[in-house]
């Protein structure tokens, strides 16, 4: 059973982009909260962002404020939440987090990106020792250069950033590399769903996002173990946010999506 990962702090109000709101994740916990068992997260610890971070970084995140510090600590905390449960309990895992992370380099941020959240969450995996090698796709309509950055040179993290594809070969893109995948210890998502047709991308179906859950779901059971989470990203859009958060999730349970016809056209 899928379960979430949601704070109430990531409704909170904090400097930030114009687009990037607590209605956000208010359209996603209106449509799967109820559905799934809910986990509430602690901050990422100072040891937790620094495997990700300089030093410096770390303060120029602080000289933002305060609120947007905490925000940040929580969305990652939320993150690295996440991969400990997928990797303890072997059961997909969603992160309802804000603010996303994927633009945060080592000593950068931008993009509404403050921490690395799939970085903070994977590093803490495989630097305790316990996990040696992990898969991370990024589905997001932008790049995830930060993510890239802070990944690159790392052998244990094969890394798909899929934001350069074209129409029709996007979610097939998701699938060659699943199917080329060896065998790992966990998949982590940056689950971005700004490609959706009503968002900023124009392209991907509710329908489409249930079938990368899906693909996603099917490697994680038969190449890791079933470890796999996904961490929210981007999806600018509160009305259609949700229902793509909810079919993308049924995808990573493994089910069969059963929403009316109009919402999976939506």
């Amino acid at each position: 059973m899928l379960k979430v990962v949601f704070h109430e702090g990531y409704l909170a109000r904090y400097p930030t982009g114009a687009v990037e709101t607590p209605a956000r994740i208010r359209s996603i916990m209106g449509n799967i909260k109820g559905r799934y068992e809910v986990i509430t997260p602690e901050p990422a610890a100072t040891e937790d962002l620094l495997r990700a971070h300089t030093p410096d970084h770390l303060v120029q995140v602080q000289l933002e404020g305060k609120a947007v510090r905490e925000a940040a600590a929580l969305a990652a905390g939320g993150a690295l939440c996440a991969a400990r449960l997928a990797a303890s309990a072997g059961h997909p895992v969603f992160a309802a987090v804000r603010p996303p992370g994927h633009h945060a380099g080592r000593n950068r941020f931008g993009g509404f990106c403050f921490f690395n959240n799939m970085a903070v969450a994977v590093l803490a995996l495989l630097d305790n020792g316990a996990f040696s090698r992990a898969a991370v796709i990024d589905f997001d309509m932008h790049r995830g250069d930060g993510t890239a950055e802070i990944f690159a040179g790392d052998s244990r993290v094969a890394l798909l950033d899929v934001s350069s594809a074209e129409k029709n070969h996007f979610i097939e893109k998701i699938e060659d590399f699943l199917e080329a995948l060896p065998t790992v210890d966990i998949i982590g998502v940056s689950a971005g769903f700004d490609m959706h047709l009503k968002d900023w991308g124009g392209l991907l179906t509710n329908r489409d996002y249930h079938r990368i859950g899906r693909a996603v779901a099917d490697a994680a059971r038969k190449k890791a173990a079933g470890r796999v989470f996904a961490v929210l990203e981007g999806g600018y859009m509160p009305h259609d946010l949700g229902k793509a958060v909810l079919a993308f999730c049924v995808g990573l349970e493994g089910k069969d999506l059963l929403e009316p016809t109009h919402m999976a056209r939506s």
